[in-house]
């Protein structure tokens, strides 16, 4: 993902800044905290964050996928992923 450098903050720094940081984090005005150059974690508004889970539970509910059947589920090997496309072609 493309992040505004003006949105990613070394961890270090947003210590500092975190009560500035909390009053400017509003709907998609969210920070990305780093440590040792690489993402950690976002700031987010708390609203902005109920929406996006919302959001993320319609889309479960458009692919029909159960989230509770997700530790049921695996993920098909290339293996035969392979044998099945060659199945496919006979």
């Amino acid at each position: 993902m493309n992040y505004p450098n003006s949105r990613i903050i070394p961890v270090s720094e947003a210590r500092a800044r975190l009560s500035d940081l909390v009053d400017k984090a509003s709907g998609d005005n969210y920070f990305l905290l780093t440590r040792g150059g690489k993402p950690e974690v976002a700031l987010v508004d708390a609203k902005y964050l109920e929406k996006l889970e919302r959001d993320l539970a319609k889309i479960y509910q458009k692919t029909y996928i159960d989230p509770q059947l997700l530790p049921l589920t695996r993920e098909f090997s290339d293996e035969e992923i392979k044998r099945w496309q060659e199945e496919d072609q006979i």
